[in-house]
């Protein structure tokens, strides 16, 4: 399978005091860790994919480790989780689907 070729990492982490409703003393704390990979399948018909999956947990877990730093190191603190992909105008629906396992493996 190809392998990852990253282009760029993005981790932030948001203090939320309020949002509408009433300030809070301690902040809720929302952050999201980001990679902007090449698409090995952009622009053209590749039959089988699926094992591209297996080679995105190693990317998975990097990310899940970089935002939990980010956001203080503490598992236990850490309310609710989600993931996502983007694919360019090249890429196919199908390819952003290879991040769900991956994605996910690493929370």
């Amino acid at each position: 399978m190809p392998e990852i070729a990253v282009r760029k990492y993005a981790v932030t982490v948001e203090e939320i005091f309020h949002e509408g409703g009433p300030a809070v003393a301690t902040p809720l704390k929302r952050g999201a860790a980001v990679a902007v990979i090449a698409n090995p399948y952009a622009g053209r018909y590749v039959e089988d994919i699926q094992g591209f999956m297996e080679d995105l947990k190693p990317l998975g877990l990097a990310l899940a480790q970089r935002l939990l730093a980010a956001m203080g190191g503490d598992v236990k603190a850490i309310e609710g989780y989600g993931k996502g992909a983007i694919v360019g105008a090249a890429g196919e629906l199908e390819h952003g689907a290879l991040w769900h396992v991956p994605g996910g493996y690493a929370m």
